[in-house]
């Protein structure tokens, strides 16, 4: 069944309309068609007072205007007996005290309503940002139990990096270079690289490699090398002007120098990482891996693991 919506306008007319009518009935009935005369506290307050009770000052003007009128139109007796200013002030006063009071207990009930509604408006925003708190609450614990899930499961966690560290210090060379090559892979993200040394020739062979099978270069030229020397910053596809030095050996180029920042001994060469990975704090992790990197390339260098042909010992 549909409900039918009254506009508040209209409520307030029907609910004056139903009071003065209840009135009129009263009176009839009660009184004999004589109105309210003799009855004081006059009868007529009850809609002036209920109205600017209910709905302020407008509605209380309104229903003291009716009230002002009947009461005008029921004490046309009076006028015609005694003294003329007595009869005056008799008739005149009923009417101004219900304006009055319509005004003053109208703009109490404003200042309630006004106060109310700014008491609703800051409840309802406080129950949004209660909402919200809770909304970024719940996401923040999700976020929280999937971290710990990615921590549990990562290979990149710190548990797996001391374990690779700890065989660096092996006997074994085959032992060493595949716990540096992990080390390596962990810190970039990617399992295809290359790790190439500078030969006495300035070209570059490889000295590391990654364990993802690829076809890779087999040896970087003395003017790649010279290219790469000379930027002194990590070379990525992601930067136009790198596009063309990379374009037949990977995705990112990490220079390696001596400690001091002299000459360049050897070059990390990354074949395939996503290419969203190059952000500011990826391209910082990658200049991190050069600087620890480089003085263990350097190491290698000097103990010849590279010969005078620049291939790999």
């Amino acid at each position: 069944m549909t409900r039918v919506r009254i506009r508040p306008g209209a409520r307030r007319v029907m609910e004056m309309l139903a009071i003065f009518a209840a009135l009129g009935a009263f009176a009839a009935v009660l009184t004999h068609g004589h109105g309210f005369a003799g009855i004081q506290p006059h009868p007529l307050w009850v809609p002036v007072i209920a109205m600017a009770l209910a709905y302020g000052t407008g509605a209380g003007v309104v229903a003291a205007t009716l009230a002002s009128a009947w009461w005008l139109v029921e004490a046309q007796g009076l006028m015609e007996r005694g003294d003329y200013l007595d009869r005056l002030l008799h008739v005149s006063l009923p009417p101004l005290m219900w304006f009055v009071a319509a005004a003053v207990i109208g703009e109490v009930t404003l200042t309630r309503t006004r106060r109310h509604d700014r008491q609703a408006r800051k409840l309802a925003a406080a129950r949004h940002d209660l909402a919200r708190l809770g909304g970024a609450i719940e996401e923040l614990t999700r976020t929280n139990r999937a971290l710990q899930v990615h921590i549990a499961t990562d290979e990149r966690t710190t548990g797996h990096v001391i374990a690779a560290a700890a065989r660096l210090a092996a006997p074994d060379e085959a032992t060493r270079r595949a716990a540096l090559a992990e080390l390596v892979a962990r810190a970039a993200g990617t399992t295809d690289f290359t790790c190439y040394l500078v030969a006495p020739d300035r070209s570059a062979h490889p000295w590391l490699t990654g364990t993802t099978d690829a076809r890779r270069p087999p040896a970087l030229s003395e003017a790649l090398v010279g290219v790469i020397a000379n930027r002194r910053e990590v070379l990525h596809v992601a930067r136009r002007r790198d596009r063309t030095p990379l374009d037949t050996i990977g995705v990112a180029a990490v220079p390696l120098y001596h400690a001091g920042g002299g000459e360049m001994v050897g070059c990390l060469v990354l074949h395939d990482i996503p290419f969203a990975a190059f952000r500011a704090q990826a391209l910082a992790e990658l200049n991190r891996i050069g600087h620890w990197l480089a003085p263990l390339a350097s190491a290698a260098q000097r103990g010849g693991d590279v010969r005078a042909t620049g291939r790999v010992a």
